[in-house]
């Protein structure tokens, strides 16, 4: 059962991804940039929890901390 919750969630996040790829236009933006990276760090801690039974709280932090970085960067030169 935990295997399939694993393939699932693995499944989910390329959807998720080839989603965000084939609404994107103009290249790599800022904002995309931001969008695929939060994809993939969402899916790897997710996966990450998954696989290793204590490391919830880990990866929700480094879950937190990527994501609050990814939303902080702003596009353009100050």
């Amino acid at each position: 059962m935990e295997e399939q919750v694993i393939w699932i969630v693995a499944v989910l996040g390329g959807v998720a991804l080839a989603g965000a790829f084939w609404r994107m236009k103009g290249g790599f933006g800022p904002f995309n940039l931001r969008v695929v990276g939060i994809i993939l760090v969402a899916t790897f801690v997710s996966l990450l929890a998954l696989v290793k039974d204590g490391s919830l709280n880990a990866s929700i932090g480094i879950l937190g901390a990527i994501a609050g970085y990814l939303f902080g960067l702003r596009g353009g030169s100050a």
